[in-house]
């Protein structure tokens, strides 16, 4: 009979020898969790410090923006407020010209807005 026990079984066949066998892949299956969580807070904060660096790089670059050209910001700014205006105004009212104008002045300030902070 061969005493040494093959790596390769599963954890069924490892039970099947013995109450101590057990207790071997227990462990087995707690380190490889283990490795797996640590894996997973691994790539969970390489994700979260790059998000981080985007967001930290994009809130300089408005910022810039901002006070190289104080007008286009009021202007984009204002632009913003009264689509914002415009949709709520539309939310709360679903007939009339307000319904039907809100659309097409939200799409046309976003995309002004767009072409700015390109």
């Amino acid at each position: 009979m061969n005493t040494e026990k093959n790596k390769d079984e599963t954890p069924k066949q490892q039970t099947a020898e013995g109450p101590g066998s057990v207790n071997v892949a227990a462990q087995n299956i707690l380190e490889r969790s283990g490795e797996v969580y640590v894996q997973a807070e691994q790539a969970v904060g390489d994700a979260y410090d790059k998000t981080t660096e985007k967001v930290s790089e994009t809130y300089e670059k408005a910022k810039s923006f901002g006070k190289e050209n104080p007008g286009k910001s009021i202007l984009i700014a204002f632009g913003i407020g009264i689509g914002v205006g415009f949709l709520l105004g539309a939310s709360t009212r679903r007939s009339g010209v307000t319904g039907r104008l809100a659309r097409p002045v939200v799409n046309a300030l976003s995309d002004i807005a767009l072409d700015f902070w390109r």
